[in-house]
């Protein structure tokens, strides 16, 4: 296995933002790293196991945000290569695992072609960091053999991933979603007209491994209620599934209960 010591350029997931879930490679990296750039305040808190001689950066992303994609005029890229061509431990930092959301893909595919060389350290995502800080039994032996990762920020296939998911909870799956919120409406409407049962249960966390963090418990049904609102502030992720369930609470986390049932019943 290739030694942290043996690549001049990381790309490190550094989980959903609690710096005690990073993993020891992770952790190694940064702290070896000459120049740690990243560009989601996400990634800030694991800054603190950073050498103090280590320049940071924080690298505009408005690229991304604007549609243009990953090129070698990107600033992340750019930067890179800037320190990496002077000979610089480099370190990018990423929010979660670095596959999750695809973005290393991008940057690994530009990297290959201008020959740079790179590694990839894996990082906890938030889903699994909520599902093991609750004891959320997203899979089990004989019950939920599935577990189904959803970015939902934004269809482009008329909800049809989410009829597919509908059929897989069906099955006793379990449906993890990513920047849901904004098109929960559209998620539950496909979910009723698929058949899926107004009973089966919801978890929802917000700023997993964050201060501040909180959680909802509730219903498919009770979530799609007019009106109906969880009060959590983003990044929130839901876990969806017939065998979801709360099994433990992390220490300092708020659960928003009385306030669901408030906003459910007015």
């Amino acid at each position: 296995m290739e030694s942290v010591l043996d690549s001049r350029v990381f790309i490190v997931g550094t989980g959903p933002g609690d710096p005690g879930l990073l993993t020891l490679r992770a952790e190694s990296a940064i702290r070896q790293a000459e120049v740690i750039l990243y560009d989601c305040r996400t990634v800030e808190p694991a800054l603190g196991v950073a050498s103090k001689r280590a320049v940071i950066v924080r690298v505009d992303r408005s690229p991304y945000e604007t549609g243009q994609g990953c090129r070698e005029q990107t600033p992340m890229i750019m930067a890179i290569s800037e320190h990496y061509r002077k000979g610089l431990r480099v370190v990018r930092l990423k929010t979660g695992d670095p596959t999750l959301f695809g973005g290393e893909v991008d940057e690994g595919d530009v990297l290959d072609r201008i020959g740079i060389p790179w590694t990839l350290i894996p990082g906890i995502s938030a889903g699994a960091a909520a599902a093991s800080a609750y004891g959320l039994p997203i899979s089990r032996k004989f019950e939920s053999d599935a577990v189904l990762n959803i970015i939902a920020a934004e269809f482009t296939d008329d909800f049809a991933l989410i009829r597919d998911a509908a059929r897989l909870l069906g099955h006793g799956a379990t449906v993890v979603f990513y920047m849901a919120t904004a098109n929960l409406p559209g998620i539950l409407r496909v979910f009723r007209e698929e058949g899926v049962a107004d009973e089966t249960p919801v978890v929802a966390v917000s700023k997993v491994g964050w201060p501040g963090e909180a959680f909802v418990r509730t219903t498919l049904g009770h979530l799609g209620q007019p009106g109906f609102s969880t009060g959590l502030p983003e990044p929130v992720v839901y876990t969806i599934g017939r065998y979801v369930r709360v099994r433990n609470v992390p220490a300092g986390s708020q659960e928003l209960l009385a306030t669901v049932r408030e906003n459910a019943e007015s």
